[in-house]
């Protein structure tokens, strides 16, 4: 039962920082940011469940990560 409350704890927790992101900038930013979730959870998999991707996982997140630095290549202009 303690495991499931922490659980909850960090989940509502989580939930408190994506809408004070949307409260602080526009929900495109907050959006975009959110779309590193997707590797770092893979990383997170990989190291405690030993979940091992496929190619086709690997190139999908590939392509999140250049899109999202085209993105902030293009917002700052360089």
């Amino acid at each position: 039962m303690a495991r499931s409350l922490g659980a909850g704890f960090l989940g509502a927790f989580a939930s408190l920082f994506w809408f004070l992101g949307f409260a602080l900038t526009s929900a495109a930013n907050v959006r975009t940011l959110a779309l590193i979730e997707v590797p770092l959870a893979q990383l997170v998999s990989g190291k405690i469940f030993r979940q091992k991707a496929s190619a086709r996982q690997m190139a999908g997140m590939g392509l999140i990560v250049l899109g999202v630095a085209g993105l902030i290549a293009v917002s700052t202009g360089l």
